[in-house]
């Protein structure tokens, strides 16, 4: 996760639901729900916005593909201020 001049990691289950996702990064760095604007890298290496569950879903997607068969993949997201 990349906040301002922060950059943080963050463990997460691909079940877990997008509203339990936004609150844990909210939590993360001290914000309000909906006060950060998310972004995700793609497969193809261009920002995605993540707003709902189905870009959530492309988000988990994406992590799987990186993870080529390893347990775990990992997914870069951008913060910013709405």
């Amino acid at each position: 996760l990349y906040y301002r001049e922060d950059v943080r990691g963050m463990a997460l289950l691909p079940e877990t639901p997008f509203e339990e996702f936004m609150e844990m990064v909210t939590r993360k760095f001290g914000v309000v729900m909906g006060a950060l604007g998310m972004k995700f890298k793609d497969e193809d290496g261009g920002k995605v916005t993540l707003r709902d569950e189905m870009d959530y879903e492309l988000a988990i997607e994406t992590a799987r593909e990186s993870a080529k068969g390893k347990p775990e993949g990992k997914l870069e997201i951008w913060c910013t201020d709405n």
